[in-house]
């Protein structure tokens, strides 16, 4: 008997499929009603469940339903909208998501419900940013119940850079970017990420798109032999800057190992719009295109996202720098 599995990201989430087919991908599934479809096996791992089984944990912070366990994309990426306004503001995904919390939080407590009492609320907790305006609080008074509730909550939308299926060290793009969705049979809808992926021309470097999120895979077990120096041990290069598959924005990557007799040193906080996570030997590291770090020192570019030089991988000894721009103007 095929083995039938659930559904919990969508529009419309919870279509139950009979899986008849895995032994490649991409895999073969049926509805009940006798639609059958295919799935690739990516997307059939990441958003999809045994029937009768709890949604991922890495899924926790985008649950939408929680009774159900169902992640409603439409809901979720209109959150993500709404805290993308206010990073706007503060440079920075999870001040913005703290501060909407706190905000919708002080609209509750105060009766008065005026722009002008909740600027005095917020200023006097510390959390008043002087480019918010009275567009902002009107936005966040006329929000829905549903989103009213999921944003006073303390962890939908909390972000974790990049999400990583524990699995298979995949990075998943709806940590940042909602997933947008395709329908896939007649009567009911299967999502799946639109994203572009690039290999060619790099060493060791998986590039991936989806939405505004860039993603990038890097094996750390491997080497490719010392550079031309002999200094260093190269990991994984971009082989000079490349474009962003299906953007105007422009990567270079190098990621290298020293001598290990050597102190090896590097800043963390010297990042940039650049988020990295490791699992076992697979680096993740992403950035978000929708972002401006600022002009380059030529004033020809905007920076969107760097290392700021070769730093320290999180927890390794292998060193990275990355450099994602565009053109001024």
């Amino acid at each position: 008997m095929a083995l039938r599995y659930q559904q919990f990201l969508g529009n419309r989430p919870g279509i139950i499929v009979e899986l008849l087919d895995d032994s490649g991908s991409p895999y073969r599934v049926r509805t009940e009603d006798g639609f059958e479809f295919t799935v690739g096996a990516e997307d059939f791992r990441n958003y999809y469940r045994r029937l009768g089984e709890s949604t991922p944990k890495r899924w926790d912070h985008l649950i939408t339903d929680t009774d159900r366990g169902f992640v409603d994309s439409r809901t979720m990426a209109a959150v993500i909208e709404l805290i993308h306004e206010f990073e706007a503001v503060f440079q920075d995904f999870q001040k913005a998501r703290s501060f909407v919390r706190d905000a919708l939080q002080a609209m509750n407590d105060d009766q008065e419900h005026s722009p002008a009492s909740i600027e005095s609320l917020l200023k006097k907790s510390g959390r008043w940013h002087g480019q918010l305006t009275e567009e902002h609080f009107t936005r966040l008074a006329n929000l829905d119940s549903h989103m009213r509730k999921l944003l006073l909550g303390s962890s939908f939308a909390v972000p974790r850079w990049p999400a990583i299926n524990s699995d298979n060290g995949e990075p998943l793009a709806a940590t940042v970017e909602p997933t947008k969705a395709a329908a896939a049979s007649k009567e009911k809808s299967v999502q799946k990420p639109k994203s572009q992926t690039r290999r060619v021309g790099m060493k060791n470097v998986e590039m991936t798109v989806t939405g505004s999120l860039l993603t990038m895979k890097v094996d750390l077990a491997k080497d490719f032999g010392p550079s031309k120096s002999g200094k260093t041990v190269i990991v994984a290069t971009s082989e000079g800057t490349k474009t962003v598959p299906g953007r105007e924005e422009r990567i270079g990557l190098n990621v290298y190992r020293q001598d290990a007799k050597k102190q090896v040193k590097g800043r963390r906080s010297s990042f940039k719009n650049v988020q990295m996570a490791v699992d076992g030997d697979v680096l993740t590291i992403a950035v978000d295109l929708s972002q401006e770090v600022g002009p380059s020192k030529s004033g020809k570019t905007i920076i969107v996202g760097s290392t700021g030089g070769n730093q320290l991988i999180p927890g390794r000894s292998e060193k990275v720098g990355l450099n994602v721009y565009k053109k001024a103007g």
